[in-house]
């Protein structure tokens, strides 16, 4: 049926692309040529919540059409490496959004390796930090307690009404973020933008207000005629015949002359 009606509309199928839930993403989510910057999410998480990870995946699936990628451990290949491709991920994220639980907190893999150094990166200035309390837990005897949590006031998404009204105002709180990193990630790129162009302009003036010293032309040299002679160096005196020589060196050997 799907073949059938994609030949009866003549629509090209949807190229696929990674959502928040691990599926294949609907289209308007790929980056067009006039979309602004691209956010990337990390989505850390314990896999005994997993059934709450996708929820919330569902409530963000509009940002995900809006040149936002969610990563999560599940996008990983077979045959990945984890800590590599974990770490690679982490690297490239601009927030860090945890679903803190008693599950959560009781991973040392999630709360050490992931969630600390996220926080680290935080501290450097290079990355946000959005932290998602699902469940009724110790958190705020953490160092999660030192900054705002979503939903509202930490409240747990248990504690809600309904869930869906929870994970609402968890999105909504995403969204505000994910604005504030599009302004900073534009501001660099214009600050990089006119660095460059400011470089480039001033490039040919500044060759011209600053020549580079060139050398001047090699001083002509003095012709042969021209140079002075050279004093001949001072010769030691003369030998005498006598003084200084043997008996057998003074002694000359005359010849008898021929009648």
């Amino acid at each position: 049926m799907a073949g059938t009606k994609s030949g009866a509309t003549g629509k090209r199928p949807t190229p696929p692309s990674t959502a928040p839930n691990g599926r294949k993403r609907p289209f308007g989510a790929t980056k067009s040529a006039a979309s602004k910057p691209e956010v990337r999410i990390f989505v850390s998480y314990s896999h005994l919540d997993d059934a709450s990870r996708e929820k919330l995946a569902k409530h963000l699936a509009p940002l995900a059409r809006e040149d936002v990628n969610f990563w999560f451990d599940g996008d990983m290949r077979a045959g990945e490496e984890l800590d590599p491709e974990i770490s690679r991920a982490l690297r490239r994220a601009h927030l860090f959004v945890a679903l803190i639980s008693s599950n959560y907190l009781s991973s040392n893999y999630c709360w050490k390796k992931e969630y600390l150094r996220a926080m680290g990166r935080r501290t450097r200035g290079t990355m946000h930090v959005v932290g998602v309390v699902l469940k009724p837990c110790d958190w705020k005897n953490t160092k999660a307690a030192r900054f705002k949590q979503l939903p509202r006031d930490g409240r747990a998404v248990t504690d809600w009404r309904s869930a869906d009204h929870a994970y609402l105002d968890v999105t909504e709180g995403v969204r505000k973020v994910v604005k504030d990193i599009r302004r900073e990630l534009e501001t660099q790129g214009a600050g990089t933008s006119a660095r460059s162009r400011a470089r480039k302009a001033a490039a040919p003036s500044g060759q011209k207000a600053t020549p580079k010293a060139v050398p001047g032309p090699n001083p002509p040299k003095a012709s042969p005629k021209r140079q002075e002679a050279r004093p001949k160096p001072a010769r030691g005196p003369a030998r005498s015949t006598g003084a200084g020589r043997s008996a057998s060196e003074t002694k000359r050997v005359r010849r008898p002359r021929h009648a």
